[in-house]
């Protein structure tokens, strides 16, 4: 489950990482006894994460995207000025 809560809530320290995540894409990893636990990533990224993941989950989108792939490899593609007429 996610949870959200804003960031004026957060102490400042923390606002400022979030705040250079933000503008500059840093990434923090969050440490408990030296191990990771949770990273900060910006939102952008997030949702690329996920867009990845979900195209990842979805076989008939990975089989037309291996197939398109397989196409190209063999040369069985069209030029542009044949799709557009020109």
């Amino acid at each position: 489950m996610d949870k959200r809560f804003d960031i004026l809530d957060a102490p400042e320290d923390v606002r400022a990482l979030v705040g250079e995540c933000e503008l500059t894409g840093t990434r923090t990893t969050f440490l408990r006894n030296d191990r990771p636990v949770a990273i900060l990533i910006s939102h952008d990224e997030y949702l690329a994460l996920r867009e990845t993941i979900d195209i990842a989950d979805d076989a008939p989108l990975r089989a037309a995207i291996d197939e398109a792939e397989a196409e190209v490899e063999r040369g069985a593609m069209l030029a542009i000025e044949d799709l557009l007429g020109a």
